[in-house]
């Protein structure tokens, strides 16, 4: 396949071979928001979190949660793209539907009964209902009860929902020219910006808002063009190559490391996390000249964290708040808060998560690698 230079190593997952650099991303990004709770649980979520340079880079991990919307933009759309454009074969959407609920409803299901028993003192019917139709985000009562990380599964939700129909449209309004279609992408991506500086003005925190798609949609962008960009290059084949830093992955991981600090000391610029997720995320995405960069995610031990970073990313908190509030706040109860549930996310995996991966490959089809290079199960093609 054209553009393809190092695939980079590959992990299991429940019986795929996953990319280890994606997974590796993933586990950076779990972790960064993993810390981040820590660190907040460990100055009871004061100012006192974020008062200092080194505060604010802990703090900020929080962010972590953009990468994973940026990562589900490209992994996802690519491959829908690929055949709303033209250039691959078509995507059998049951299937997608079908995967994307066994990737995500088991452990969600799992987790929301274990702690609406738990901790919630059994939950009333209303809230039972909210949490299984994956509506708690629309009422002030639930948006951030019980799991607050769940918010950001809501919106994911809805964006697994809407992103073949964004394909199909984005090809028709730009008669599948890829550069039109880039250009509508940011088009979109602005009018989110806009559309949360407005929304979100200070005298607005309604977290039905402020944790909604319609505020966070744009942070998706970032991955869809990386997406687009990716089928460009394979177009093109061995013709294309970047020139000098431009063409390196340790250069846009440089880049990206840079933007990254100038956000988290800011905070005031959050908006310009999409600038920093498009340059992480386009080191590995793009058949850059490898370097360190790869080299450190390709690291089998941190691609495996990925592996469970669903669980890691739904567990977290209820264990660090429980720490925190019923043990100490203290520095070592919340180092081995983080050892906790990185334990606990890997047991998780094991016993909920990885049967259902398993499950959902009746459903896979078999297809030329090239077709599934970093797709998930559940994007696999078929013919036309």
């Amino acid at each position: 396949m054209g553009g393809r230079r190092d695939a980079g190593a590959r992990v299991d997952q429940a019986g795929e071979h996953r990319l280890a650099r994606f997974e590796s991303l993933r586990a950076l990004a779990a972790l960064g928001v993993l810390g981040s709770h820590a660190w907040g649980e460990h100055h009871d979520f004061t100012t006192a979190a974020y008062d200092g340079r080194a505060d604010r880079l802990i703090f900020g991990g929080g962010y972590g949660v953009y990468v994973f919307f940026a990562l589900s933009g490209y992994l996802l759309f690519r491959p829908l793209a690929r055949a709303a454009f033209g250039d691959g074969r078509r995507v059998d959407l049951a299937d997608y539907a079908r995967n994307r609920a066994l990737r995500i409803l088991p452990l969600y299901y799992a987790v929301a009964a274990i702690l609406f028993v738990l901790s919630a003192g059994g939950g009333s019917p209303s809230e039972w209902l909210r949490f299984a139709t994956f509506s708690q985000n629309f009422f002030s009562g639930t948006v951030l009860a019980l799991d607050s990380p769940m918010w950001s599964l809501i919106v994911e939700v809805q964006f697994y929902a809407l992103l073949p129909l964004l394909a199909l449209g984005l090809a028709w309004v730009s008669r599948r020219d890829l550069r039109v279609a880039a250009g509508v992408l940011v088009a979109l991506g602005l009018a989110g910006v806009a559309l949360r500086s407005y929304l979100l003005r200070p005298a607005v925190d309604d977290p039905r808002i402020v944790y909604s798609l319609a505020t966070t949609s744009f942070f998706f962008v970032p991955g869809l063009l990386l997406a687009l960009a990716r089928i460009g290059w394979d177009r093109r084949g061995d013709a294309l190559r970047l020139p000098g830093p431009l063409g390196s992955s340790d250069a846009w991981a440089l880049a990206a490391i840079a933007a990254w600090i100038y956000v988290i000391e800011r905070f005031d610029v959050e908006p310009l996390v999409t600038v920093a997720t498009f340059l992480t995320l386009g080191a590995i995405a793009l058949p850059l000249r490898p370097g360190r960069f790869a080299a450190i995610l390709d690291w089998r031990p941190l691609a495996l964290v990925g592996v469970v970073s669903y669980s890691l990313y739904l567990w977290h908190l209820p264990l660090v708040n429980f720490i925190g509030e019923h043990i100490s706040r203290s520095l070592p109860l919340m180092l081995g808060a983080v050892a906790a549930s990185i334990a606990l996310a890997f047991l998780s995996y094991r016993v909920i998560e990885a049967p259902f991966l398993r499950l959902r490959r009746r459903w896979a089809r078999r297809a030329e690698p090239a077709d599934v290079e970093d797709a998930p199960a559940g994007l696999v093609t078929r013919p036309a």
